[in-house]
């Protein structure tokens, strides 16, 4: 009876030894799939290769590597944050096969999701006003091409800007002035304890080269050149063509009022001019660990602009006349190019601006323009030497074959001058901050700070996405919106009210949840934009913006 039980006593063993083997190698293969999803996962999605890489690499380090037993599959998730790896192993079998069955096939995958820095404030090729350009001083179209999106517009109302290391923290620059004034938010006596060195960055996201060909990084009005909130301090203009920069459009260009042209570079609540503002720019190239500092810096693309504390005048914006600063009207209310990437790569090129790096000696009295000092970029700390104390409003743009296949945006935080100057009411929608699906179930974590100068009041509503789909698609308003700081509690319809007794030098935090069940239409460049409509009496603010998905950072999903 034994003999003809023995292959029955087989079977048992195979269940109650070699099953067992399969369940302890399937532990082993889901830890090693979700150790090499998870380390890979912060690379998506701008760099898949790195992704896929290091978990490979991973997998490798725990016993399994690739080989004729082992199989890792790396793919993207099924979004576009999300990395999927699966793992296969062969184990031999100690009982079954005898049976037949001598090897068997222990697989496991895992999905990762990871939510990195968002961009912010537009997934348009421009950031900010573009005023057209000049005949000889670059193109004059605007917005060859752009993603599908609403507020993709020329004019969108606001500047970006940055603020001398001198200035004080409450004329609206949060990060980029070291010195404060007293009641202040996220200040210790006269320190500004939200100073950054590094000054800000910008996004400029390469979405297919092979739709961008070349991009060229654009600065409008680059220089502080003092001139007033409205360019008042500029002088009456008779002719049109005042020189190689301006040729059709001088007097509307150089006007003393505040038009299209006009960010308004002054020195805010500074008695007198003002102390030069010199304002550095260098692009960065992407990084892999989505770390602007981690990029190194791009060939040919860091330029410095001397600032002036005083607007120019008619004889030197005229060529011909001996007081003639041909610098000066190359970078005076004029598209100027920073660099041309020629053989761009997909990815987050970052362009850090900073008012803290010293100009190189020996510049000419008439040299507004240096290139390739590498301070700009290898400058860690600060220069306290530098006291520049004035607010500096230009824009951003990037030229290429086709707009909608890149963008320009904030990264993290975004400085914006609102500089309209109209009575009688004011409202403005901007792009706030992109948040792609992976990011359901989480809560955006929004600021703004020293809202609302230069009105008597108005309001700030954080809106959804217009492509957003679930239960959010339902409401009139996002719902369950919880206020911190000058407004604390519930915000109904996702609004807080600002006035400048309220807001001057203080900072307001939303706290956005995002449904569970939220989407968006993640393939488009235009696609998962929340907003902020600012209605206010009247604009002349600087606030600073920042804007995170706040949650687990990196997660398993599945």
């Amino acid at each position: 009876m034994i003999a003809l039980l023995m292959p029955v006593f087989i079977g048992f063993a195979a269940i109650g030894v070699d099953i067992a083997r399969w369940y302890v190698e399937g532990e082993r293969t889901q830890k090693v799939a979700d150790a090499a999803s998870l380390a890979g996962v912060v690379y998506m999605p701008q760099d898949f290769n790195k992704a896929k890489a290091t978990a490979l690499d991973v997998a490798a380090k725990n016993g399994y590597a690739p080989s004729g037993t082992v199989t890792v599959t790396v793919e993207p998730g099924p979004r576009p944050s999300q990395l999927e790896v699966t793992v296969s192993s062969v184990v031999q079998n100690a009982f079954a096969a005898a049976i037949g069955v001598p090897t068997s096939q222990i697989t496991r995958m895992s999905i990762a999701d990871y939510n990195g820095p968002a961009p912010m404030g537009s997934p348009c090729s421009t950031f900010g006003n573009e005023p057209p350009g000049s005949p000889g001083a670059g193109p004059t179209t605007v917005l060859p091409g752009r993603p599908v999106n609403p507020f993709c517009v020329n004019d969108p109302q606001f500047w970006a800007n940055i603020q001398g290391p001198n200035t004080d923290k409450i004329q609206g620059d949060r990060f980029m002035n070291r010195r404060c004034s007293s009641g202040v938010d996220g200040c210790t006596g006269t320190k500004n304890d939200d100073f950054n060195p590094a000054g800000y960055f910008f996004v400029v996201r390469v979405l297919d080269p092979a739709r961008t060909g070349p991009v060229t990084v654009q600065l409008y009005d680059p220089a502080w050149i003092n001139t007033g909130t409205s360019c008042g301090d500029l002088p009456t203009i008779a002719d049109d063509n005042m020189n190689p920069f301006a040729t059709t459009d001088a007097r509307t260009r150089y006007a003393a009022t505040n038009n299209a042209f006009c960010p308004g570079d002054y020195a805010p609540g500074a008695s007198g001019r003002g102390t030069q503002v010199d304002t550095s720019f260098a692009l960065r190239a992407p990084a892999p660990t989505g770390n602007p500092l981690d990029g190194a810096p791009v060939a040919g693309c860091i330029k410095q602009f001397k600032g002036s504390t005083a607007a120019p005048k008619a004889n030197q914006l005229r060529s011909g006349s001996p007081a003639y600063q041909q610098e000066l009207a190359q970078v005076f209310h004029q598209w100027v190019p920073l660099c041309t990437i020629n053989n761009p790569v997909a990815g987050d090129y970052y362009l850090q601006v900073r008012t803290n790096v010293k100009l190189p000696g020996g510049m000419a009295p008439n040299q507004y323009i240096v290139s390739g000092n590498a301070n700009v970029i290898d400058q860690a700390g600060d220069d306290t030497s530098m006291m520049g104390w004035g607010s500096n409003q230009f824009a951003i743009r990037a030229a290429s074959l086709d707009g909608s296949a890149i963008s320009v945006a904030g990264y993290e935080r975004m400085p914006i001058d609102i500089n309209a100057s109209r009575s009688g009411g004011f409202t403005t929608t901007f792009n706030l901050i992109r948040v792609l699906p992976g990011a359901a179930g989480k809560y955006i974590k929004f600021g703004f700070f020293d809202a609302a100068d230069g009105s008597t009041g108005g309001t700030v509503q954080v809106q959804r996405p217009t492509d957003a789909t679930g239960s959010i698609a339902s409401l009139p308003s996002l719902q369950g919106c919880q206020g911190t700081g000058v407004q604390s509690g519930t915000l109904p319809g996702c609004t807080a009210n600002v006035s400048p007794s309220r807001n001057n030098g203080k900072l307001q935090t939303i706290s956005v949840p995002i449904p569970a069940d939220y989407n968006c239409d993640y393939n488009a460049p235009g696609g998962c934009w929340f907003r902020v409509v600012i209605s206010y009496t009247q604009a002349t603010d600087i606030t600073t913006w920042s804007a995170t998905v706040e949650g687990d950072p990196v997660r398993i999903v599945k």
